[in-house]
């Protein structure tokens, strides 16, 4: 188990420093990666009492528990993957936040901190946005004794943020534009089967 951590660990680096070589923002890109029971998630998002207690017996359950769902899952052919960022593991009594790591990650100018999770299944993370009121403003779960406020981004206050025109190599739903030349790029990423991005 310890191996595999490590060679996890090791690729992630290998992946994030090939996303940073090809990144085209200016300015600094960095974030810090926290796992699910750290004392920096814990308190970003205030749940210190629904977790187990570091180094105790029921924290070592847990995560024997989410390691042997994750070597299950990596193991079947079956598409359908019990462990899901959706609703979390019921089975170890975890029900809120899925994913097992995290990272602190600041977008846009001035810099606004999301804490986002790390889905080794996607090259994508999601962000809130003031986008409208069907867009996620809090997080709400039966783990939770309250709803946490998340924080919003907002392309309009963001000195850094800009459309992608159709025109641009980077718009891969060229084919919907319908004008290329002046036309924002449209996209939409199905991310699982009840999750969806539009623009």
């Amino acid at each position: 188990m310890a191996l595999a951590r490590h060679v996890f660990l090791l690729l992630s680096v290998v992946v994030l420093s090939w996303g940073l070589e090809r990144c085209e923002a200016t300015g600094k890109f960095s974030f810090e990666v926290h796992h699910m029971f750290s004392d920096a998630v814990k308190q970003n998002l205030g749940f210190d009492n629904l977790v187990p207690e570091e180094g105790s017996l029921e924290y070592f359950k847990v995560l024997a528990q989410r390691d042997l769902f994750r070597g299950r899952g990596l193991a079947s052919n079956n598409e359908d993957s019990p462990l899901t960022s959706a609703e979390g593991n019921l089975t170890v009594f975890v029900s809120f936040l899925g994913s097992l790591h995290y990272a602190n990650v600041s977008v846009g100018t001035p810099a606004t901190w999301f804490l986002v999770a790390l889905d080794t299944g996607s090259d994508l993370f999601w962000l809130p946005c003031n986008c409208g009121v069907t867009c996620i403003s809090d997080l709400k779960d039966a783990g939770f004794p309250q709803s946490v406020p998340l924080n919003l981004y907002s392309p309009n206050t963001s000195s850094t943020s800009s459309s992608i025109r159709c025109s641009d190599d980077r718009c891969f739903e060229s084919s919907r534009c319908s004008s290329p030349s002046s036309s924002v790029c449209p996209y939409q990423v199905s991310e699982s089967t009840t999750t969806t991005s539009t623009g």
